[in-house]
């Protein structure tokens, strides 16, 4: 019959976020009707915090896998790479005794090259 009351419990109240407060006062009504004592009251109330956790864990780390096999699916640049690649970048400028670029500031061949509307990036 716990095992019953349990399952019902878990799936009418979303296990991943009750509250202990929220299973008492749900197991106080079974109480309240002689559907449990007390003492099951209590213990039922302690198994359903436990899965509540362990679900509630469980979904943190499959939120978590997620994001990261999104984010790799992606292949964004991680800071550092950027960072590095930044410095090669003003090292190679300093070498070539050019003033360092503005960030997101175009150079190079393709700084000439007409964009969208046929402007180049100087407005020409």
């Amino acid at each position: 019959m716990l095992d019953n009351l349990r399952n019902l419990l878990l799936a009418g109240l979303g296990a991943a976020l009750i509250t202990r407060d929220k299973v008492l006062e749900v197991a106080q009504q079974w109480v309240d009707k002689g559907s449990l004592s007390a003492a099951e009251a209590e213990k039922l109330a302690d198994e359903i915090m436990e899965e509540s956790k362990r679900q509630a864990r469980s979904l943190g780390q499959s939120i978590e896998e997620a994001v990261r096999g999104a984010l790799k699916g992606m292949e964004l640049a991680k800071a550092g790479e950027v960072a590095a690649l930044e410095a090669r970048v003003a090292a190679l400028e300093e070498r070539l005794g050019q003033p360092p670029a503005a960030a997101g500031e175009a150079q190079g061949p393709e700084a000439d090259q007409p964009g969208p509307g046929g402007q180049t990036p100087g407005g020409q």
